[in-house]
C-alpha cells in the first residue's frame, strides 16, 4: 500500500513540473526590443508590439539652434520645405520641443538644409536617423555651403577681452560659455584689434551668435554677454570696477546693414524702446558704426539687450542683440 502511495506522489509532482514548464514555454507578448511594449520574458510574439512615431522603422528629427545666429531659417528635409525656424534655444534643445522644426521620417539617411533670410546663408548636412530615434540637429553644426555675409564668407568672427591698465590682481582668466578660456596677462592703451594676441584674451573663429562670459582675477569678477557677427571683431574691455565696458560711457552703438541691394526698397529698422532708422544703401564689407552714409545707425544705446524688427517690400527680419559699453555692434540683414 505504501509503495502505491509513493508512486502516485511521484506521478503528481512530475505532472506539476511538466505543467509549470509548459506554462513558462507558452509566455507570449511583444518580443521586439524596439517596441515600447516589449516584454523581455516573452518567448513567442503575439503581435502586440506598439511603436512610437507611427511605425517600427521610423523616427523623429527636430531642428533648431542653441545660439542666436541673427537670422531666421527656412528648413528643408530631403529638399522638401518643412517650416520656418524663428526661435533659438539658449538653454539647450531637447527632442519634442514644440518650437523646433521637423517631423517623423523613415530611418536612414536624410539631407538637412537651412536657408537664411533672402537665401543669403545656406547650411547643409546629412544625418543618419535610427529606427525609433528622436534626433536633434543644430543648425550651427551644419556646413556653411554659401553666403553668410560679413565680407569673406568664413561664417565666423573673433573676440578679444582687454584691460587698459594693470589692475594689480594678477592674470585675468576669461571663460566663454561653450568655447573655453583665455588669460589676459597684459594691457593696452586703446582697444586692440582681435589679431593682437600679445596680451591674451583672444577667442577666434567663433560661430555667429550671443555668448555669455565670466572673468576673474584675485579680487575682481566680471560677467556679461558678447555678440559675434561673421568676420567681425568684438572688443570687450574689462574695467577696474568690475563688469564690462570701456571708458565709462555705459553706452554702445549698433549699425544694421546689407552687403547688396536686395531690390526691396528702403529697409525700415525699429529697435524696441529706442526708435527707428532707415537703410538706404549697402556696403561691400562690414561698416563702422560711425558710418552714417547708408543709415541703419543707433548710437549711444544703454548697455543691455534689445529686440528689433526690420522690413522692406517682401522681406522681414526680427531678433535680439546685446549692447556692451563702448562697442560697435554690426548687424547684417540678408
Amino acid at each position: 500500500m505504501k509503495k502505491l502511495q509513493f508512486f502516485f506522489t511521484i506521478l503528481l509532482l512530475t505532472s506539476l513540473f511538466i505543467s509549470c514548464e509548459k506554462e513558462e514555454d507558452d509566455i507570449t507578448g511583444c518580443t521586439d526590443s524596439l517596441s515600447y511594449s516589449y516584454n523581455p520574458e516573452a518567448v513567442s510574439d503575439n503581435g502586440s508590439c506598439n511603436y512610437y512615431y507611427g511605425g517600427r522603422e521610423k523616427g523623429q528629427i527636430d531642428i533648431g539652434s542653441e545660439i542666436d545666429m541673427n537670422d531666421e531659417f527656412n528648413i528643408y528635409i530631403d529638399n522638401v520645405y518643412v517650416d520656418r525656424l524663428s526661435y533659438y534655444f539658449p538653454s539647450g534643445l531637447e527632442c519634442g520641443n514644440p518650437n523646433a522644426v521637423g517631423g517623423i521620417y523613415a530611418s536612414g539617411s536624410h539631407i538637412i538644409k537651412a536657408v537664411g533670410n533672402g537665401g543669403g546663408t545656406v547650411r547643409e548636412g546629412t544625418i543618419i536617423l535610427e529606427a525609433q530615434q528622436c534626433k536633434v540637429v543644430l543648425i550651427e553644426n551644419l556646413t556653411l555651403t554659401s553666403g553668410g555675409g560679413g565680407g569673406g564668407g568664413n561664417a565666423t568672427g573673433d573676440a578679444i577681452f582687454w584691460v587698459n591698465s594693470d589692475f594689480g590682481c594678477g592674470p585675468i582668466t576669461v571663460n566663454l560659455a561653450g568655447v573655453g578660456s583665455s588669460i589676459i596677462n597684459g594691457y593696452f592703451g586703446s582697444a586692440p584689434a582681435c589679431s593682437v594676441s600679445s596680451s591674451g584674451g583672444n577667442f577666434d573663429n567663433l560661430n555667429p551668435g550671443v555668448y555669455s562670459f565670466t572673468a576673474s582675477c584675485s579680487n575682481q569678477n566680471w560677467s556679461g554677454t558678447i555678440t559675434i557677427t561673421e568676420n567681425g571683431c568684438f572688443r570687450q574691455e574689462l574695467t577696474s570696477s568690475g563688469g564690462g565696458g570701456g571708458g565709462g560711457s555705459n553706452t554702445g552703438d549698433v549699425i544694421f546693414w546689407t552687403n547688396s541691394d536686395l531690390g526691396c526698397g528702403p529697409i525700415s529698422v525699429t529697435v524696441s524702446g529706442v526708435g527707428s532708422s532707415t537703410i538706404t544703401g549697402y556696403f561691400g564689407s562690414t561698416p563702422n558704426c560711425s558710418n552714417t552714409s547708408a543709415g541703419g545707425n543707433f548710437n549711444n544705446l544703454k548697455v543691455g539687450s534689445y529686440s528689433f524688427m526690420a522690413s522692406c517690400n517682401g522681406y522681414n527680419w526680427s531678433g535680439n542683440f546685446t549692447v556692451s559699453e563702448d562697442t560697435c555692434l554690426r548687424y547684417q540683414l540678408y
